[in-house]
């Protein structure tokens, strides 16, 4: 079987086959970047969600929020500047619960994620008085850019991932 020349030139040619080669690796290529970068920064900014959450509580432990006046506001700002480059847009992204436990184990908190939405209305502010077992927990709400590398986080109807942070700790004895 014959083909004819201007097929069988077709067959020969290999001048796009760079552009061709690149054209079938690129998209895979420009997914697992962009799924590493977004990897990282689920990784960064959880890192620095807890961090913030335990400088801050560190506050509640040691009664210098109980015994300022301060509350729930002088927390959240506490947490807020401690976010460093994802502290942006704290108010609509932080959530934050502390509470009294009456003991350390066998506790359980509400969860705050209900049918994927976020109900703030399960969330207290109680510090606590010297010697109080206490519980603090932070809730970062963040957009996700590559939707396909999240399935191990917990995300929200509006495809938004919730990161989470807690400490629990007994008041010191502060006067």
């Amino acid at each position: 079987m014959r083909f004819p020349p201007l097929l069988g030139q077709f067959g020969r040619a290999t001048r796009g086959a760079t552009a061709v080669e690149f054209a079938l690796v690129a998209m895979p290529f420009l997914f697992m970047l962009f799924a590493i970068f977004e990897i990282g920064r689920m990784y960064t900014l959880n890192s620095v969600l807890e961090d913030a959450t335990m400088v801050s509580g560190r506050m509640v432990r040691t009664g210098e929020l109980q015994t300022s006046g301060r509350g729930a506001d002088a927390f959240r700002e506490s947490v807020c500047e401690r976010m460093g480059i994802f502290g942006g847009d704290c108010e609509n992204s932080l959530s934050v619960d502390v509470r009294v436990m009456p003991q350390f184990a066998n506790q359980t908190a509400p969860d705050p994620v209900v049918d994927d939405q976020f109900e703030e209305g399960v969330l207290t502010f109680e510090p606590g008085s010297p010697q109080d077992i206490v519980l603090v927990r932070t809730w970062w709400r963040t957009p996700i850019f590559v939707p396909m590398v999240t399935q191990g986080l917990r995300r929200l109807a509006d495809d938004r991932a919730v990161l989470a942070a807690s400490v629990t700790f007994r008041n010191e004895p502060y006067a």
